[in-house]
């Protein structure tokens, strides 16, 4: 329990700009992928899938996808959106 404690406590948040150039390290798709695997899911059913999309042409379609945010949810959600430039 300590060691959840000390990680909750010592975990930040980093608000940078994406850089669409820069690739996480493969020990750190691992990880990440790990921790997903793990995730807890709903009476763990484990009902997902997850993709690794590492094809710069698809990535960057799939960035320029384009989808509205509703003013209904920015109401709701206000406080914990995090504004940058």
């Amino acid at each position: 329990m300590n060691e959840i404690l000390k990680t909750i406590q010592e975990r930040h948040s980093l608000r940078a700009p994406f850089d669409r150039e820069r690739s996480p390290s493969k020990q750190n798709l691992t990880q990440i992928l790990e921790a997903a695997r793990w995730a807890p899911t709903a009476h763990n059913m484990q009902n997902f899938e997850i993709t690794v999309v590492d094809d710069k042409r698809l990535l960057a379609k799939i960035g320029d996808i384009k989808s509205r945010v509703s003013e209904e949810f920015l109401r709701e959600n206000y406080e914990q959106l995090s504004f940058s430039e």
